[in-house]
């Protein structure tokens, strides 16, 4: 960099003296003559001066001593000073306390000599904590203290403030060149001198049109004081500004993004809240936002080859060795991304607009409205059955969408469901297009769409121009290497046979350095938007896919739910279909139906093939059902039959069960009760001369002595209901019904749907379904087709298999969860039902399966975990896994 790009000016050198000391009664008495204060005063060392920190109680001063030669530098500091403070964009800084005659420094002799003697106030707050990462919010506050300071003072008179000052940044090349010349390590040597090398090509065409002001070039930890809320410290205030200097604005936020980047082991985008805080309040210019990360790149060698030089003068110094390990492998971090990757997303965190490309187009002789478009997102119509996962699938779903017209394309930016994949931690599926596949009949004409150099011809076409480059795949080039083309000049034809439909893969780069990737995760699509823009213009017609919004869910499969954006979700949260999602026998069962009728009717065939179907399959004792539309009618019409068996406490019991118990909705979250049956007499008990409550059961695990309090309630008189909504078709696993486990006979028997749909059913005895079926209205046709065939792949899938063999394998991955982690309490469940109990104070923590496992907690806190019947291994283990995060135990 050219030594005049930023003339770097500082106040004058202030010369230390170790010698003089005053006592704290001397002290007191100068504070009271001139200032009129007093408190309790404690010796401080700053900088190699003597200092006195002074506390009355209400507010901190520091008695700052130093030497008469010190005297026009602190007049020019604090004219800083009082230039920050009457900014509205300054931040808080230390403001000198006038005497009693209204001076800013008094003259007092001390041991002989004349010595100048100032009181500043002492900012409230905490220093920032040692060995803590940085925040987000810290590291934003950061940002905007920082832009604060340099916007405050733009308009300081710079004659008030002489002297040279080292640039470190400015001299960052030279220096570095000379520390290295002492390391023999050839490796740490070649890392640090390109990483600086490639740093200062990037920096150097750019300095002319750096801003240059007053700022703190190296804002340190110990010039900053800040509050704690809860955990969290941000800095507030600026406690020492006699580090300022006259020094590129852009370099002052480089040198402190480097410390944060160092803070976080070298992670680059940990600067991006830094950059966005600061930008908002002192805009960066184009080159300034360009230059930003090479600087910091920059000065994280410097600290690498000073490490390293440190190391090299004492090779024995374990210390000085690990230093040097350290910063060189945060060098090797930060390298990890290029300086156009950061560069785009520094520019997308300050919100740059991108400017539009001008482009002509690539299929000139085309009508490129005749071009039909696929939609691959999770969303398609085209995808059922999982057929997404077949490695070809986007490419076969292409060429039958082409097949009509011979041209098909895919979009930019989509987010591809053949690409989302679930998996563990946080990592994300690379899904987001970034390139158009197009098929095109053979021989279709290609034309330069700007001017440029070809700079390669294969396996692709590579057209690099001024602003952007061209990547063509698919193309039988009618240019060479090396050539220099014009907008419209032929490059070329779509490859193939002849009559037949070629393929073409399209993508434009705006790194002349690299080559964007086909895909990209969701959380860098932004960025890469910017590096990779959108073909649409090459094509005439807009082929860019339309905004995702994750979180919001489009497909399930089998235990698999997927939003938009190709976030996949294991869904354990006992509201998917017992055979699970997406299943094509319920979509074929549901279209045949609808073809035939779907009005409902008493009697409907389909109603009365279902009503068979289930009978085939009741617990002993059943023997008849009831099917009605939802499971609030279901409850109802068991309320109203209490009156026939002279129960109306039991009405009441079941009411007060009704408002307790599972949502009729398929998709409102359960409701449950603390113990896993409810019992309802202290609702309806006993009364003189009145009826028994009936006994309410839902039959989940881990609840001893069932079969005992059913022979109770049938002593007594008491009517049994049995509530297998959750628990029924195998979910326990050995046995279909889960009162089968426990041998219990009961009055009723409500289930829901295994389709999970509306209808429910009520079990019982042939006298009770005659007095139930007048009060059940006739069923959808449809939702009894799908049910039925639910029941079907039930059988033919022996799902109920599946669920003891994974239920054994879920059991196994808790339990050994409990024997690890002291924060679970307990696990109890069977088959594919399980309960997670936290000690108290973790309660909160299931809230982290948020965005992995959809789950279900009940109200006391209870993780309640219920996967379709066709899990499979792979996903119960990665469930565990995402457990084994939530619970902080190390992976197996």
């Amino acid at each position: 960099m050219p030594d005049d790009a930023s003339e770097v000016l500082e106040a004058p050198v202030i010369t230390d003296d170790h010698d003089d000391g005053v006592s704290l009664d001397a002290v007191d008495a100068l504070l009271r003559e001139h200032w009129g204060l007093s408190g309790q005063i404690f010796p401080v060392e700053e900088s190699g001066h003597p200092g006195y920190l002074v506390d009355n109680g209400h507010l901190r001063y520091f008695l700052d001593i130093r030497q008469a030669s010190d005297e026009p530098a602190l007049r020019a500091e604090h004219e800083v000073m009082r230039h920050i403070i009457r900014s509205p964009d300054g931040p808080p800084v230390p403001e000198p306390v006038a005497t009693k005659q209204g001076s800013d420094l008094l003259t007092v002799e001390i041991g002989g000599k004349d010595h100048a003697v100032r009181l500043l106030t002492v900012l409230d707050g905490d220093p920032p904590p040692e060995d803590r990462e940085v925040t987000l919010e810290a590291a934003a506050a950061l940002g905007a203290l920082i832009a604060g300071l340099a916007k405050s003072l733009e308009d300081f008179d710079p004659d008030l403030w002489n002297g040279e000052h080292e640039d470190e940044l400015r001299k960052a090349g030279p220096r570095t060149v000379s520390l290295l010349s002492a390391v023999t390590d050839q490796e740490a040597r070649d890392t640090i001198a390109r990483a600086m090398v490639s740093a200062l090509r990037r920096i150097h065409p750019l300095t002319a049109d750096f801003r240059i002001g007053l700022v703190i070039p190296d804002l340190g930890a110990g010039d900053l004081v800040g509050e704690t809320d809860g955990k969290d410290w941000h800095p507030t205030g600026i406690t020492a500004l006699s580090g300022l200097s006259r020094s590129w604005y852009v370099a002052a936020l480089a040198k402190a993004c480097a410390r944060i980047v160092t803070s976080q082991g070298g992670e680059p985008m940990s600067i991006l809240p830094t950059v966005g805080a600061y930008h908002a309040i002192d805009p960066l210019n184009a080159s300034e936002l360009e230059a930003l990360w090479p600087l910091v790149i920059a000065d994280i060698a410097f600290s690498a080859a000073l490490a390293e030089n440190g190391h090299a003068l004492a090779p024995d110094d374990k210390a000085a060795a690990e230093e040097a390990r350290e910063r060189r492998q945060v060098l090797i971090n930060a390298s990890t991304v290029t300086a156009a990757y950061m560069h785009a997303s520094i520019q997308e965190t300050c919100r740059i607009e991108t400017v539009p490309l001008d482009l002509g187009p690539l299929l000139p002789d085309l009508d490129t409205d005749r071009i039909q478009l696929v939609d691959l997102s999770p969303a398609s119509s085209l995808f059922h059955s999982g057929n997404w996962m077949d490695p070809d699938c986007d490419w076969r779903l292409l060429a039958r969408v082409a097949w009509d017209t011979g041209m098909g394309s895919t979009r930019y930016g989509e987010y591809r469901l053949s690409r989302s994949k679930p998996e563990t931690g946080d990592a994300e599926p690379q899904n987001v297009a970034l390139h158009v596949d197009v098929c095109l009949p053979t021989g279709t004409a290609l034309a330069a769409p700007f001017s440029g150099t070809v700079v390669q011809v294969s396996p692709q076409l590579s057209l690099r121009g001024e602003t952007v480059t061209l990547l063509l795949e698919g193309i039988e080039a009618a240019i060479e290497e090396g050539a220099e083309v014009g907008t419209g000049d032929r490059l070329g034809t779509v490859a193939g046979a002849a009559d037949s439909v070629g393929g073409l893969r399209l993508r434009l780069s705006s790194d002349p350095d690299g080559e964007p990737p086909l895909f990209c995760r969701p959380s860098e699509a932004s960025v890469w938007r910017r590096l990779a823009p959108s073909p649409s213009t090459l094509l005439g017609i807009d082929r860019d896919a339309p905004p995702a919004i994750s979180g919001r869910e489009v497909r399930g499969w089998r235990e698999f739910v997927y939003d938009e954006t190709g976030g996949v979700l294991l869904d354990f949260s006992g509201s998917a279909p017992l055979i699970g999602h997406g299943h094509p026998a319920l979509a074929t069962a549901s279209y045949q139906q609808h073809l035939r009728i779907t009005a409902a009717y008493d009697g409907s065939a389909e109603a009365e093939a279902l009503r068979q179907a289930l009978l085939e399959i009741a617990p002993a004792g059943f023997t008849d059902v009831v099917l009605f539309q939802d499971r609030r009618s279901a409850i109802e019409a068991i309320n109203e039959i209490a009156v026939t068996m002279d129960a109306t406490k039991a009405r009441a019991a079941i009411a007060a069960y009704q408002e307790n118990s599972a949502s009729d909705e398929p998709d409102e979250p359960m409701q449950e009760e603390d113990l896993p049956y409810v019992e309802t007499d202290e609702r309806a008990g006993h009364d003189d001369g009145g009826s028994a409550a009936p006994l309410i059961i839902e039959p989940l695990p881990g609840f001893a002595g069932l079969a005992e309090h059913a022979a109770a309630a049938r002593e007594e008189g008491r009517v049994i209901i049995v509530d297998e909504t959750r628990t029924g078709y195998g979910r326990l696993g050995e046995t279909v019904w889960g009162i089968e486990r426990e041998a219990v006979t009961a009055d009723l028997l409500l289930a829901g749907s295994s389709d999970g749909g509306r209808l429910s059913f009520v079990f019982c005895q042939e006298d009770l379904a005659e007095a139930l079926a007048p009060l059940a209205e006739p069923v959808s046709p449809v939702e009894a087709a799908t049910a039925l065939a639910a029941l079907a792949v039930l059988r033919q899938e022996n799902l109920q298999a599946n669920a003891v063999a994974m239920g054994g394998i879920l059991e196994k991955g808790l339990r050994q969860l409990a024997d690890e982690s002291t924060r679970i309490e307990k696990v109890e469940g069977s088959g594919l039902a399980w309960t997670i109990q936290l000690l108290e104070e973790d309660a909160e923590s299931w809230d982290a399966l948020d965005g992995h496992v959809l789950h279900d907690v009940d109200r006391s806190g209870r993780l309640v975990l219920a996967p379709p019947l066709c899990v499979s291994e792979t996903s119960i283990n990665l469930c565990i896994d995402h457990l084994r995060n939530v619970l902080r135990l190390p992976p197996k």
